[in-house]
């Protein structure tokens, strides 16, 4: 008994190294924002000493309602993929804030693990006019919506993304501007609610009151 039972613990590992190892999907872990998209590669890892035997895997997720899958891997063994459209793509697509898993459907467990987090806001930024008489004041207003943290906004005068000319930086999402000189002046913002940053511009025009003619 103990020499058949030995025999087919050879049996099995000789058939293992012989064999492939089962669907593998890279990276093994990402993290998006609800609404995004992103593209995995899968495959068939290769086992053992040899490339093993012919191979067709279904890519599904195990949480649809947080992320949904679909792709496919197939090839004639480990070494050799089919030369098929998007063999071997796996297409993500995040849903709603939670954590899913991509499996390969009938076949093994987890394969890569996907976190999703709340859809990107990006913010917003208006004023009454954009254009003013000189030395007026105007009201600016940075409006970011859907985060459960208050966002710190960050004022610059200038083009998006120069950060030479600060102005402020709180939670306050209105800025009182006087311009200087006429024309336009730009002035941008950057909302920060925890790791998510976002960022918006706007130009204000500013001019001079023409004088008036006396009267004759």
């Amino acid at each position: 008994m103990r020499t058949i039972v030995l025999s087919l613990l050879i049996t099995a590992v000789a058939f293992r190294l012989a064999g492939q190892a089962g669907p593998a999907v890279s990276p093994k872990q990402i993290t998006m924002h609800a609404g995004e998209t992103a593209t995995l590669s899968g495959s068939e890892h290769p086992g053992g000493l040899s490339c093993g035997f012919p191979y067709h895997f279904d890519f599904i997720s195990d949480m649809p309602a947080v992320a949904t899958v679909q792709g496919f891997a197939s090839g004639s063994s480990a070494c050799q993929a089919d030369q098929v459209p998007d063999n071997g793509v796996v297409y993500v697509t995040a849903v709603a804030p939670g954590l899913a898993h991509v499996r390969a459907d009938g076949c093994c467990g987890d394969l890569s693990t996907i976190t999703v987090l709340p859809q990107l806001h990006p913010v917003a930024i208006y004023a009454p006019a954009t254009r003013v008489l000189l030395g007026q004041p105007v009201v600016i207003t940075a409006l970011l919506t859907g985060y459960d943290q208050t966002p710190l906004f960050a004022w610059y005068r200038g083009r998006i993304g120069d950060f030479s000319h600060p102005i402020r930086q709180s939670s306050d999402p209105h800025l009182t501007f006087v311009g200087s000189d006429s024309g336009v002046s730009y002035l941008w913002v950057q909302a920060f609610e925890g790791s998510v940053t976002s960022s918006a511009e706007i130009g204000i025009e500013f001019f001079i009151q023409p004088r008036r003619r006396a009267a004759h």
